[in-house]
């Protein structure tokens, strides 16, 4: 291993600009971006004449130190983050919209509704069957199906 000051300051240089374009290159990870800092400041220690072991020292240890802030403080925001209303499935939830095909009496059973312009495969909350030309309520969202419950003032009457 060569200990050459001169040429360690510009391998931390340079490492520190691929591991910071890789950062870039490759967004949201925040992998490359702590070890790229380290290495600016590896690189800074050896401009100023600290030797290639304290180099190596500095570059790993505030690497490690910076990724476990990092990581950290991406935890902290991914577990505290919701879906923005109107994002994914989530956005069918409490939207009312009309069965178009019966929902029949089983637990396995399912009909269509439509929310928004949409046609979803639908089951009843309770398991009751629910008539075409219900309106209705989206209780949940699993997969491509809603489970759906009745509004009751919209119940069609059975003489209808």
């Amino acid at each position: 291993m060569d200990t050459d000051p001169d040429m360690w300051r510009w391998v931390w240089l340079v490492a520190s600009v691929v591991l910071i374009l890789g950062e870039l290159a490759i967004p949201g990870t925040f992998i490359l971006l702590p070890f790229g800092v380290s290495a600016a400041v590896a690189a800074l220690l050896a401009f100023l004449g600290v030797g290639v072991g304290w180099t190596w020292l500095v570059f790993v240890v505030v690497g490690i130190a910076l990724w476990l802030v990092f990581w950290r403080f991406a935890k902290r925001f991914v577990e505290t983050a919701e879906a923005p209303i109107g994002v994914g499935a989530d956005r069918l939830l409490h939207q009312t919209g009309e069965v178009i095909a019966a929902i029949p009496r089983s637990p396995t059973g399912s009909g269509e509704v439509r929310l928004r312009g949409e046609v979803w495969r639908a089951e009843s909350e309770d398991g009751s069957p629910i008539e075409v030309g219900t309106i209705i309520e989206v209780v949940s969202v699993q997969g491509t199906r809603v489970t759906v419950a009745p509004l009751p003032s919209t119940v069609p009457d059975e003489g209808s």
